[in-house]
Order: structure tokens, then C-alpha cells, then sequence
């Protein structure tokens, strides 16, 4: 660990128990203060109290999110201990880089699996892009960390952010309008109304609008009139739902929701970070102005060129979901779970981000996924309680990605100038089913034993259209695709003691694994046709989670252990064909992960109230030999594995006048981390500290709130990538993109 961050460590470390022992003692002092709010979860398939639940979760519950202003699945990064989340800026729908406690994914190709499981309404949303939901609607929000390999199968390795909305009621009339206006001309309203139809029957629809005008500034000039070209990175968003709750029985449930959404935009832009050894810089002039200074200076002022200007990019999708619930007998539930999601997008990017047209794509995909979930569930106050069911997974995707290669001078020997237009279709189909069972059985007094397992087989085909690999004719072809299978079962195991009926204690082993597949970008056959396979983790675990003071305080901690096998690492290295680029994934590595983690959370009296939360996290590799060249690289740091985060989030409220008024502050910090595979220095990010602070004023219905996000101007890189790099070869450039930059504005809110 550094010394700035071990400083760091001691710093929040220190506010943290000062946090906690102040609490204490206001909470125990003041004998009028209200229970914290009771924190429902399903973390387990099955409601619980978030303190009953034997493994690491937090969660926001209705009261703490409507009190903050997040705007989508990123701004939920402050809410947990040891997760880090980004938006990788490359096309269109937000594709999201999520990694808890060291495990993630920073790829936007939907061949790569998700390490973390974002699941909306019990749906799991298998790929990165469509994954970095809107805040809109929501009711919950659980982060659940470590592998969830039983209840929530493959692609759950580092955890689940499950995340809940709103449903149907039949009690009453009831719905709610927000609308907000912030700097860069960001624009937003969405609403949504339940209405009964009868006793056993109702709806619900919503509507969204978000639109801004970027956050970048295009310096390149305009030829036409000399001037550059101005604002860049705009955005339109629009969405739709409609639900539907039938109750024909108390003991049968039936829903249907349905939900579309539309988001146009520009590109979003990049910066061009290419250092003195690499091909951009050395050999075009194309230069970062320093290791941490992009070509255009500010990291939001960007160079674009044969890009054509105004939105050029489109993110569509649709879900479907449908449930049934039926209470067959007084403690034995059925569920029956169906959803069906499908994008469609189009992107034309300047991934090169400098004046000069160097590499440029066009990318219009498509993914499609549906999924059916069969479970019975047995409660009740019996010693022995369980989950069982099985799960069948479909998926495919086509991307028919053109290239257009303006370096070919300096690879390849062409004259200047000369464009290479390099087009390459992947066709790629998974076919999963999956058994699972959780139970918990409770003996003695005190103490209660869960073991669980599922087995899972995958199927998985590649095929491809690509004028440079005539092998294709004899196998791997659309219609002729490459193709393999795995199977895998993942256990489950803790056991818990209740020292109270407020204190509990566990330990707990639990597997998780990332599914193997094939390279979704190749530049030969070799990569094309040899696939990759599972990755997996071993998790050992010992927590205690405890209220005081009549559930005025809440601390729950954690300590983890685990073992990652078989890790798949993504680099791109050179070719001598093609793009001068493909990406390989091979199982090159091992590592070692272990760490600490806390919540804390007070209703202090006197109007205050405080939560935070405080992650170390320790992550070696164990073995990791370059794939391209054999050498020993375990001397690297892992990706997005910052060795400290942490949160700290007063809350004060009282009446004034005819309302309350209330503010809530969050301080977050992120500790030094890399961002690419080879940890290139223009590609790190030192420690961040990140404000965010809501303030508002509520009178009946209404409220009206000022807000700010990142209010100390944060600009660390968001994603960083670096082209075409190998060991002692600097490779061809290295792309970068910083986190969105000051916001701030106003919020109106009205329910009814």
C-alpha cells in the first residue's frame, strides 16, 4: 500500500471510529429518537431483514434514496464498502464498469461476460451495456458482495447489485412528478401513477426525459469557419413503462411490466493519452501534453476529426417482464419468473481522439436475452427452510463492426493518407440451464446452518465474417460456427450464531464463476477459435452484524478471504494484419483477495442521523505470465482495486415554517488504482475525493431540493485503455476518459 494511502487508511479509519463512538453516545443519550428504518432485503430470493442475512450486503432502502439525488447505477458506488463503478464511454448505453472487492470487467464487447450480476426485478441483465441503470422509480437498492454463485448462478463472481422497483397497487390512487434543471443544460422529468381498476386489479405507467448538452469541449477546427466546433457529448433519453398487478386470489399473484426506452447522443468523446513510445506519438506527433495531461490539455477539452458532428449514436432496448406467485400451501410459495431483453445500438467513434483520422469505427449491434426461473420456497417458524428451483438462460448478439485504419504508412508500408477499411461481423449464442438449492436449517437455540449448491451447464457459439481469415470457409462462419461447453457446481456453506436477538455472528464459504467463451474482437484465426475458459473464486467469510440502543445503531463487519483462479485477463496486443490490434482473453492468472469491510449507520437525536461505510481491500496476483510473450507480470496491480474506500453521509432535518428541511451530505473517497492491464502510468489514478450534497425543503407533497455532484471537481480517469500494448512495446496509443465533472442544479418534487 502507498504511503499517501496508508496515511489516508489512518485518516478515515479515525473518522470512522470517532463516527461510531459519537453515534453511540448521542444514540444512547437521546431517549426520544425514532428506530432506524427497518431494511428489507432479497438478497436470498425471499424477504429478510438485512440484519438476519448471513453474508455482506448493504442497501439503500425508499427513504435514504429519496433523499439523495443519484442519477443512475453509478451513483450507487458510494453506498457500499469495496465497490467501484464507472462508465466506460465507449458507444452508446453507458456500458458500466462495475468491480466489488477487486473482480470486474472493464470491457464493453458483449462477449465478455459481466463479473457482477445487475439484476432489475429479478431479471439479470447479462451484458455490460443496458447494465448501468436509470435511477427512476426505484424502491431498493441491495449491493451484495462476494460470489453469488447458487442463488444467482454464472457472471455473479464478485457479487449482485440488485435492484427493485415500484409495483402495482390495488390500495390506492398514487403517483409522483420530479423535474430537474442543471448546468451543461441538463434537463430532466419523469413521473409515474398507480391507478386501482378494482379490488384485485391495477396499473402502473411512467414516463422519463433526461437531455443535456455535454460535458466536453471539441478544439479541433472547424474547417469551414475556422472557429472550433464547441460542446460535445450531448445526450437524449427517453423512457416508458407500463405495469400491470392481477390478484384473482389472496393466494395467487400475476404481474407484467413492460419497458422501453430510447437514448440518442453524441459519440461520447475520449482523450487521447499517447506517450513518447507509443506508435500515435512517436511516429504522427499525436502527444499527450505529459503522463497525466491529455493531448487537449483539460481532460474535457477533446480532439475529434472525420467524425461526423451532432448525435451519431443510438441506445435502444426493451424489457419485458412476467411473474407469477402462488401460495399453494400456508408456508410453501411457487414463483415463476420470465424476462426478455433486447438492444439495439449504432455508434461511429474516433477512438484515436486526435486531429489526424487514425482509427475510427462504425459499430451497429444488437443483443437479445430471455430467461425462465422456476422456484418453490418453504418458510415459516420451522427449523428448516429452503429455496430450490432451475433457471434456463438464451442470449445471442451480432455486431458488424468496419474499422477504418489510417496508420497503414507506418505498419504497413502504404502511401500516406491511405484509409484501410477493415470490416469484421461476430455472431456469438449462449444456451445455460442451471439447478439450484439453498436451505437454512436451525438447531440448538442459536445457531442456524444454510448449505446450498447449483450446477450449471453453458453452451456457447462464435462464428464470424472476416474477408482476412479464409479458414472461416472450413469453420467458424455464421453458419458454421465454433463452439464448446462447460459445466460447473458451485457450493455454499455458513453457519450463524445469534448471541441476541440483535447481534448475530457467521462464516461462510461460497464459490462463484465467470463462464468461459470465445474473443469477441480477433484479428486472427487462432484467437477467433480457441476459446477461454471459466474463471473462478473461492470466498471465505466471517461477519457480525449488530443494533444498539433500541435500533437507534447499526454496525454490521465484515472480514473476506478469497482465492481467484483461472482469471481471465483481456489484453489488446499487436498483429501484424487487420486493425494492427486484437484482443486476447486467456486464463493467464491467479490472485489472492482479502479485506476488511464496515457499515455504520445512527439516528444520532436532535434531527442528525449518519451512515457510512469503510473498505480495505488487499489484491495480489499469485501467478500472471503475459499471454503474448511468457513474461512474469505478477508484480502488477489488479484493476480497479483502489486499497481504500470509503463513505461518510450526515443527515440533518428539522421543521421550519410549514415544512422540514433537511441536508444530506456524502464525502466519498477512492484510494490509487490502475486502470489498464499493464498499469501504465498514464493510465492510473491517484486517491479522489468526491463530494456530493442534497439539500431540500418539503411541505406536504412538495419538495424542492438544490443539488451537487462531485463538487471538488474531480477528474480522474473513468476508463483507460491502452491499444495494441504489449511488454516493452508501448503499443499504439492509449485512450482516456474522466468522470463527469462539477454538476449542480434544482429538483422539484410532487406526489400524490
Amino acid at each position: 500500500m502507498q504511503k499517501r494511502d496508508s496515511a489516508a487508511l489512518v485518516a478515515l479509519s479515525g473518522i470512522f471510529a470517532l463516527v461510531f463512538v459519537v453515534a453511540a453516545d448521542f444514540a444512547a443519550a437521546a431517549e426520544d429518537v425514532g428506530s432506524l428504518e427497518e431494511i428489507i432485503v432479497t438478497a436470498r430470493k425471499k424477504s429478510e431483514n438485512i440484519q438476519d442475512v448471513a453474508l455482506s450486503v448493504s442497501a439503500l432502502g425508499k427513504d435514504a434514496l429519496d433523499r439523495r439525488y443519484d442519477v443512475d447505477l453509478q451513483s450507487w458506488a458510494n453506498a457500499s464498502p469495496n465497490v467501484v463503478i464507472d462508465d466506460l464511454q465507449q458507444g452508446p448505453g453507458s456500458p458500466a464498469a462495475i468491480a466489488i472487492r477487486g473482480i470486474g470487467t472493464t470491457d464493453v464487447e458483449k462477449s465478455f461476460d459481466p463479473a457482477t450480476g445487475v439484476v432489475l426485478d429479478g431479471i439479470f441483465i447479462g451484458v455490460n451495456s443496458g447494465a448501468m441503470l436509470k435511477s427512476i422509480d426505484v424502491q431498493n437498492v441491495e449491493i451484495l458482495r462476494g460470489p453469488q454463485g447458487t442463488l444467482f448462478g454464472r457472471n455473479s463472481i464478485a457479487g449482485v447489485i440488485n435492484v427493485t422497483r415500484e409495483k402495482p397497487s390495488t390500495d390506492e390512487v398514487k403517483g409522483s412528478v420530479r423535474a430537474s434543471y442543471g448546468n451543461y443544460n441538463d434537463e430532466s422529468i419523469d413521473g409515474t401513477v398507480n391507478l386501482p381498476v378494482a379490488d384485485t386489479f391495477a396499473v402502473r405507467f411512467g414516463a422519463a426525459k433526461n437531455s443535456h448538452e455535454g460535458y466536453f469541449t471539441d478544439i479541433s477546427i472547424n474547417p469551414a469557419t475556422g472557429e472550433d466546433y464547441g460542446r460535445v457529448g450531448a445526450l437524449d433519453y427517453r423512457a416508458i413503462s407500463a405495469a400491470a398487478l392481477w390478484k384473482p386470489s389472496d393466494a395467487i399473484q400475476i404481474s407484467y411490466r413492460y419497458d422501453k426506452s430510447w437514448q440518442t447522443q453524441d459519440a461520447p468523446p475520449l482523450d487521447n493519452s499517447a506517450q513518447p513510445n507509443q506508435l500515435f506519438c512517436s511516429y504522427y506527433h499525436q502527444c499527450a501534453q505529459s503522463v497525466t495531461t491529455p493531448q487537449g490539455g483539460n481532460r474535457y477539452d477533446v480532439l475529434e476529426d472525420g467524425v461526423e458532428k451532432g448525435a451519431n449514436s443510438f441506445f435502444d432496448t426493451d424489457l419485458h417482464t412476467f411473474s407469477a406467485g402462488w401460495d399453494f400451501a400456508p408456508t410453501y410459495r411457487l414463483d415463476y419468473l420470465f424476462g426478455y431483453f433486447k438492444t439495439a445500438e449504432g455508434v461511429y467513434q474516433d477512438f484515436d481522439a486526435t486531429p489526424l483520422e487514425l482509427y475510427e469505427t462504425n459499430r451497429p449491434a444488437t443483443y437479445y436475452q430471455h430467461s425462465h426461473e422456476l422456484r418453490v420456497t418453504h418458510t415459516g417458524d420451522g427449523p428448516f427452510t429452503y429455496t430450490a428451483g432451475v433457471y434456463v438462460w438464451n442470449s445471442g448478439y451480432r455486431i458488424d463492426l468496419t474499422s477504418y485504419i489510417g496508420f497503414g504508412d507506418a505498419l504497413y508500408g502504404l502511401p500516406p493518407g491511405t484509409i484501410l477499411v477493415v470490416p469484421q461481423t461476430v455472431q456469438q449464442k449462449t444456451d445455460s440451464q442451471a439447478a439450484f438449492f439453498e436451505g437454512d436449517y436451525r438447531f440448538l437455540t442459536n445457531w442456524t446452518l444454510t448449505v446450498g449448491g447449483r450446477y450449471t451447464h453453458d453452451k456457447k457459439t462464435s462464428g464470424l465474417i472476416d474477408p482476412s481469415m479464409p479458414e472461416l470457409a472450413m469453420k467458424g462462419s455464421i453458419d458454421n460456427p465454433f463452439e464448446d461447453s462447460w459445466q460447473q457446481f458451485t457450493p455454499k456453506a455458513s453457519l450463524k450464531y445469534n448471541f441476541t436477538q440483535d447481534w448475530m455472528a457467521y462464516g461462510l464459504f461460497s464459490e462463484g464463476y465467470r463462464a468461459g467463451g470465445f474473443d469477441g474482437r480477433p484479428g486472427t484465426y487462432g484467437a477467433a477459435s480457441t476459446p477461454y475458459n471459466p474463471e473462478k473464486v473461492y470466498n471465505y467469510e466471517f461477519g457480525t452484524k449488530t443494533e444498539f440502543f433500541d435500533h437507534r445503531l447499526r454496525f454490521n463487519a465484515d472480514v473476506f478471504y478469497m482465492k481467484y483462479k483461472n482469471k481471465q485477463e483481456e489484453e489488446s496486443v499487436p498483429t501484424d494484419v487487420g486493425t494492427g490490434q486484437e484482443t486476447l482473453v486467456l486464463n493467464a492468472s491467479s490472485a489472492t483477495l482479502k479485506g476488511i469491510e464496515m457499515d455504520v449507520a445512527a439516528n444520532l437525536g436532535y434531527g442528525f442521523s449518519i451512515s457510512g461505510n469503510l473498505g480495505i481491500l488487499n489484491a495480489k496476483y499469485d501467478h500472471l505470465v503475459d499471454p503474448t510473450t511468457g513474461t512474469d507480470l505478477s508484480s502488477l496491480h489488479l484493476r480497479r482495486t483502489p486499497p481504500v474506500t470509503g463513505t461518510i453521509s450526515p443527515v440533518y432535518e428539522r421543521p421550519i415554517g410549514r415544512g422540514t428541511a433537511s441536508i444530506q451530505l456524502d464525502y466519498h473517497y477512492i484510494g490509487p488504482e490502475e486502470l489498464t492491464f499493464l498499469n501504465t502510468p498514464q493510465s492510473s489514478n491517484p486517491h479522489q475525493n468526491i463530494l456530493n450534497a442534497t439539500a431540500s425543503y418539503k411541505i406536504n407533497t412538495t419538495t424542492i431540493s438544490v443539488y451537487g455532484s462531485n463538487l471538488t471537481n474531480n477528474d480522474a480517469w473513468a476508463e483507460a485503455y491502452d491499444v495494441g500494448a504489449g511488454v516493452g512495446v508501448g503499443g499504439l496509443w492509449t485512450y482516456t476518459v474522466p468522470r463527469p465533472p462539477r454538476l449542480f442544479g434544482v429538483r422539484l418534487m410532487y406526489t400524490f
